[in-house]
């Protein structure tokens, strides 16, 4: 059984409930819940995934990637056998651009533009703090830290390596053929 809150994210992050450690699944909470406190938006379901993208929700792109990069490593170990830790990827998957929720608002004009955070941080840095402050190890800040183009360190980590493809495959998809 999953708290409240679990319950109440999972509406719109339904991976959350994949997650066999309920701990875990409750400070992944705690991270949204931290970041969207200090966001623009009412709800999870109104924060926007990219600048120029208005209709495309952050949360639709959170849990694209997340089943791309579970399905990507089921077929990798199906055909390669390496193993990957899919309770990591699909944590790391739910954290690892919850920091758009700040880095993107309306303008006067209601066109999604960068925030002030956005042009002055570089992007996965507010999530990878708000991750540490809810009991994530150093492994899952490198993760969020390194997942982005904008990071000069590469990620160290297979899951993270793997998750890195699908979240530029949904990125770069999206970004070319959306309908926005």
């Amino acid at each position: 059984m999953y708290s409240e809150r679990v319950e109440r994210y999972a509406q719109y992050l339904p991976s959350l409930k994949l997650l066999k450690d309920e701990k875990t699944a409750d400070a992944v909470c705690g991270v949204w819940e931290d970041m969207l406190k200090q966001s623009p938006w009412k709800s999870i379901e109104e924060a926007r995934f990219k600048e120029g993208y208005d209709d495309v929700s952050l949360v639709s792109h959170v849990n694209s990637t997340v089943e791309c990069a579970l399905s990507l490593s089921r077929i990798i170990h199906k055909y390669h056998g390496i193993e990957f830790d899919e309770q990591r990827i699909i944590t790391f998957g739910l954290l690892h651009d919850v920091d758009k929720v700040i880095e993107y608002e309306f303008n006067g004009e209601r066109q999604l533009v960068k925030s002030e955070i956005a042009n002055k941080i570089q992007h996965g840095v507010m999530s990878a703090i708000l991750a540490y402050q809810n009991g994530f190890d150093s492994d899952m800040l490198h993760m969020i830290l390194t997942h982005t183009t904008e990071s000069k360190m590469r990620p160290q980590i297979k899951e993270a390596i793997l998750f890195g493809y699908a979240d530029l495959c949904d990125w770069d998809l999206v970004c070319r053929y959306s309908a926005h």
